[in-house]
């Protein structure tokens, strides 16, 4: 009798193969209406194509302090994307901007532009790396700000994006610690505007200068303004 049983179940199970398509989706279907073998598949996580939770009632859009991160861009477009970025720290001169650009520069660009951005890292040299542009001088003093964080995220010619790497406020660090290097060098000329925003004031003349190790390492990451002072209440 056993046998009988099992034979037909196998029956069953061809005739069942035979009548959908290779996914199984009809005997899928077939099983969503069995409650025992229906457990889970209407969940409370969404699907993949939906919103986790969609915006309150009323919402409406606001734009970040930080400026918005930018959509993805290839190298090949840095030209058009960099006059629509702002600045957040243009013209502000904050340390603790200095602090973490220093900190995000060691960690990623000195060792092809230098610790001075002169392009002297050690990676460059004769039976080395061909070639690093200085960045304290030449042609990056007239690029824009927008120009040099879409270089940092995308990359061009040699040198590959690091986007991946370097997060959105970081490239900005990134440039007024090279706008502050450019200055230290001495280096003259007007970077180009950025219709996107204001373009960065002068580096100030003096900078922090290469910190200690135990400083570096605690430059907190930039993911906000400087935090207002608040008032002095009764404790």
């Amino acid at each position: 009798m056993s046998n009988v049983k099992t034979a037909a179940f196998g029956a069953l199970v061809l005739a069942l193969g035979g009548c959908t398509d290779w996914a199984m989706y009809d005997v899928d279907k077939a099983y969503d209406a069995v409650p025992q073998v229906a457990t889970m598949r209407h969940g409370v996580i969404p699907e993949y194509q939906e919103d986790p939770r969609n915006p309150a009632p009323g919402s409406v859009p606001v734009s970040s302090p930080n400026g918005d991160i930018p959509a993805p861009y290839l190298n090949s477009q840095v030209d058009s994307v960099a006059p629509t970025l702002r600045n957040p720290f243009a013209g502000a001169a904050r340390n603790d901007v200095l602090v973490r650009g220093e900190l995000v520069y060691t960690r990623n660009c000195t060792v092809c532009h230098g610790p001075t951005g002169a392009g002297d890292g050690p990676v460059v040299g004769a039976g080395k790396f061909p070639f690093a542009p200085p960045v304290n001088g030449g042609t990056a003093v007239g690029r824009s700000d927008g120009y040099l964080y879409a270089i940092v995220e995308a990359g061009r010619g040699l040198m590959p994006p690091y986007g991946e790497r370097i997060t959105h406020m970081d490239r900005w660090a990134v440039v007024e610690y090279v706008r502050a290097l450019q200055r230290r060098a001495g280096a003259t000329g007007t970077a180009q505007p950025n219709p996107g925003g204001t373009v960065s004031a002068p580096p100030p003349a003096q900078v922090q200068g290469q910190l200690p190790a135990s400083a570096r390492d605690s430059a907190a990451p930039l993911n906000a303004p400087a935090p207002a002072a608040q008032p002095q209440g009764p404790r």
